[in-house]
């Protein structure tokens, strides 16, 4: 298949996924199969799709970051802090164990992800469940911020959707929905920029080799990835407010149910 079509497509993927409550690394690791692309190749390319999706969040809320350096922002800065500790935590465990890996590679663990998130994002459209949702983003409390924080350290587990789990998570809590998204994306900043990190240090282990991938391929990769995980985050806080957020569980469980029967049938004529 011609790689620059390859392109395109995960980095397109990358910025729908990444916010969109779907979860981007399950829908990369379902068409990296399908893909048949090498685990140890995409490394360069990993790297600069969520560079594009860092430099989306950066540019989005450029604003509210720009509030960090007020003094009234200082306990939203501690919340911040202390609800990326999860899963700075839980990152790095399953970076050294291997594991974040063989849960990449395992299209039912993807598959039950998908369908975890689903039943997660069905709970936000219980009005029982959210009516009490009305903390503000400088309101949020050290319960709320840890609670949202493990949600993020769950979600590393591919088709658990990051943006879909914390959300939910935040919602659910008691943070008013545009809040609980706004922490939500705040959380993602030192997250992505963590695991982008981490996947430097793996690429200049092993030489700063780029794979199949160009110079060109890897910047438009980058250029698709910032533009649609912008377009994304507007399109979601749209949503968000418009409380749609449970319309993707319909989606999720039929991708999620598709990948089961995938997999049966693949492993039956094995």
């Amino acid at each position: 298949m011609n790689i620059w079509f390859i392109v395109v497509i995960l980095a397109a993927l990358q910025g729908i996924a990444e916010f969109l409550p779907i979860s981007s690394s399950g829908h990369l690791a379902v068409l990296s199969s399908l893909f048949d692309l090498p685990e140890n190749e995409g490394a360069a390319f990993s790297i600069v799709l969520h560079a594009g999706s860092l430099l989306a969040i950066v540019a989005f809320y450029f604003r509210t970051l720009l509030g960090f350096l007020k003094k009234d922002q200082l306990h939203l800065l501690g919340m911040v802090i202390t609800g990326s500790i999860p899963a700075g935590i839980a990152g790095i465990i399953l970076k050294k164990t291997g594991l974040a890996q063989e849960l990449f590679g395992d299209m039912l663990s993807v598959a039950m992800g998908f369908l975890i998130t689903a039943s997660i994002l069905r709970l936000t459209g219980k009005e029982k469940l959210r009516s009490h949702s009305n903390t503000e983003l400088k309101e949020i409390t050290l319960r709320q911020s840890l609670t949202v924080g493990f949600a993020r350290a769950f979600a590393i587990i591919p088709g658990v959707s990051r943006s879909g789990s914390t959300i939910a998570a935040g919602i659910l809590s008691g943070i008013r929905f545009e809040s609980a998204a706004t922490f939500s994306f705040l959380l993602a900043l030192p997250a992505i920029a963590g695991a982008t990190l981490l996947e430097i240090i793996d690429l200049a282990d092993s030489g700063f080799q780029l794979g199949r991938f160009s110079a060109g391929q890897l910047f438009l990769g980058f250029a698709i990835s910032a533009t649609v995980s912008f377009a994304s985050l507007g399109l979601l806080i749209k949503l968000i407010k418009k409380r749609k957020l449970s319309y993707f569980s319909w989606y999720l469980f039929l991708l999620g149910a598709s990948i089961m029967v995938w997999q049966i049938i693949s492993l039956s004529k094995g």
